[in-house]
């Protein structure tokens, strides 16, 4: 059972959920070093379980798919949002999200991070969607962060090739 619910949870869907991915590993290390404290491990890992279910109940939780989902962590990382900023936010997510996939054939070409004008293009399709939902307490740096955050992400699936932008 546990191997197929971390088969299933698939890190490279999220660059967000890293940090289970080292949670894991670091049990199964603790596991294998042996010693008294297995009983402790078994808790660990009943917890970690039960936290991954939570983990991959959040998309649907918030409505939004995988993809969205990892532009909303992205978006709410190091932010304290009332609920009524979160929902902004999670429009933004799917809005931008959207607008990316609509446009992508367009301005997402083969290495399209290495030339100046598709790269601008994707960073001002960024900013106008982000622009139109996110919630005023997102100020103007805020705001840059965010997007700089968003197009480097961009930028690492394009190189890697992993994500929707690989399809």
């Amino acid at each position: 059972m546990l191997f197929t619910l971390i088969h299933k949870f698939n890190y490279d869907k999220n660059c967000t959920r890293i940090a289970f991915s080292q949670r894991y590993k670091n049990i199964i290390d603790a596991y294998n070093k042996g010693g008294s404290e297995n009983e402790d491990n078994y808790e660990k890992l009943l917890q970690f379980i039960e936290d991954l279910k939570k983990e991959q109940a959040r998309a649907t939780d918030f409505d939004l798919t995988e993809e969205e989902l990892e532009i909303f962590d992205l978006l709410i990382k190091d932010r304290k949002l009332t609920k009524a900023e979160e929902q902004k936010v999670i429009l933004a997510s799917k809005n931008l999200y959207h607008k990316l996939v609509a446009e992508k054939e367009r301005i997402m070409v083969i290495d399209w991070y290495k030339d100046e004008q598709p790269k601008q293009q994707v960073i001002s399709l960024i900013k106008t969607s982000l622009n139109q939902d996110l919630p005023e307490s997102y100020d103007k740096q805020v705001f840059d962060d965010k997007t700089m955050l968003l197009l480097n992400h961009f930028i690492d699936m394009a190189v890697q090739r992993y994500g929707w932008l690989a399809a």
